[in-house]
């Protein structure tokens, strides 16, 4: 029955978050596209912080206006303000895999030529360019607003053993970038990643134009969060045997208190709507109860003891909810590992080769529902799956079941 209750009322949270996600998750925020033709509309542009680059975007003339779409097609540059910048141009892409098993023996580089939007990392006399797509990463420089090309890399196979690079996008770089702030030594190492590369860039651009060049602050990093999190657990243990009635044993609900902590990562992408979590937690569970077995000639009382304490490890993603500016809802799904220490369950009058069981890593899901208030403080309610605790049973046919639901609060330290 139990069990029933809190899967029903999971799924009445799930419900809920959904129809939130539906009307508390679109947010327009000021910017401007430039058409085919040069014309320039000021309007709202819903902005999802694009990780991979779009093809069309959604905006709005008035704030009550009507939601319409733009798309590559008509469209040569947009922007949101205070956000991201995307150009279209028709560039030459390679689109190679990086993934060991689908790279070829060949260094040459194979372009195709696409239309894309390019999302704008840097601009001066020196301008950067990224283009993402799943795990496609490319880079596009242009100097003095010209035509985008690609800096050119290339993972491959060399004699279909070693894998080596085709780290063209140096040499290109060292061609380009001229200016005294520019070492030779550091292209000559650079790496083919977005801050490798904006640094090359700014240095260059401050360089080149120092009295008017400013160089912006990366946005593109991950924050982390650390929080406290006590929590009340009302938590259930049951165990069932296919054989022998006396070995089951249902222990009953408790409402313990426990505590814990959470690191969260949050991830510098869409709005800042995803997260990493982990959270340490120590929770303890202890109970005896007495089942019955009844003969043709007597019924006979057995006793069983539970003592559970454990450190659990979920570890799972988090998606927020923007509700107002100082209030988000957020869902968790979490894999929760178990780590029990002194745990085990024991039959005092029950004789039995083996005078316990004992208590072993378990892993199992773990859901939740919350609010957060102004990045501080926090309410969360999560459902703990059913998980099998016994590290190995070898006779009676013995499974157990361990679950509950919590009601966590949460206090950001930093």
């Amino acid at each position: 029955m139990k069990s029933s209750y809190f899967k029903s009322t999971i799924f009445f949270l799930f419900l809920i978050s959904t129809c939130i996600s539906t009307f508390g998750q679109i947010t327009f925020e000021k910017g401007y596209f430039i058409d085919n033709s040069g014309q320039q509309t000021d309007c709202l542009i819903k902005n999802l912080d694009w990780k991979n680059n779009p093809k069309s975007f959604q905006y709005k003339t008035t704030t009550l206006g009507e939601i319409s779409t733009e798309n590559i097609l008509n469209v040569k540059e947009f922007r949101v303000y205070n956000g991201s910048k995307y150009i279209k141009t028709t560039v030459n892409i390679n689109r190679s895999s990086n993934k060991v098993s689908e790279l070829d023996g060949l260094r040459e580089v194979n372009f195709s030529k696409e239309q894309l939007f390019l999302k704008e990392l840097v601009a001066g006399s020196a301008n950067l360019y990224v283009y993402e797509e799943g795990n496609l990463i490319r880079f596009f420089y242009s100097i003095n607003n010209d035509e985008p090309l690609q800096l050119v890399y290339k993972r491959y196979k060399k004699q279909n053993i070693h894998v080596a690079e085709n780290n063209e996008f140096r040499q290109q770089l060292l061609n380009l970038l001229t200016c005294d702030d520019v070492v030779v030594n550091r292209i000559k190492n650079l790496s083919y990643d977005e801050k490798s590369l904006k640094k090359i860039f700014d240095d260059y651009n401050s360089c080149n134009d120092p009295s008017n060049y400013i160089v912006t602050a990366s946005t593109n990093k991950i924050k982390l969060n650390f929080k406290i999190r006590p929590r009340l657990n009302n938590t259930s243990y049951e165990v069932k045997s296919t054989g022998a009635q006396a070995f089951n044993a249902n222990f009953g609900t408790q409402n313990i208190f426990s505590v814990g902590t959470e690191i969260e990562a949050i991830l510098p992408f869409n709005k800042n709507k995803w997260s990493i979590i982990i959270e340490p937690t120590y929770q303890e569970y202890s109970n005896e109860t007495e089942s019955q077995t009844t003969t043709n000639f007597n019924s006979v009382t057995y006793n069983a003891e539970v003592k559970y304490s454990s450190i659990e490890l979920p570890i799972g993603i988090r998606h927020y909810i923007f509700l107002s500016k100082s209030v988000k809802a957020f869902l968790n799904a979490s894999i929760l590992a178990d780590l029990p220490f002194n745990s085990h369950l024991t039959y005092p009058n029950l004789n039995r080769t083996t005078p316990r069981i004992e208590f072993g890593l378990n892993i199992s899901p773990a859901f939740g529902f919350g609010i957060d208030i102004s990045n501080k403080f926090s309410i969360e309610g999560r459902y703990l799956g059913k998980r099998e605790v016994f590290a190995n049973v070898t006779d009676d046919d013995l499974i157990s079941e361990f679950g509950g639901f919590s009601i966590i609060l949460g206090y950001s330290l930093f």
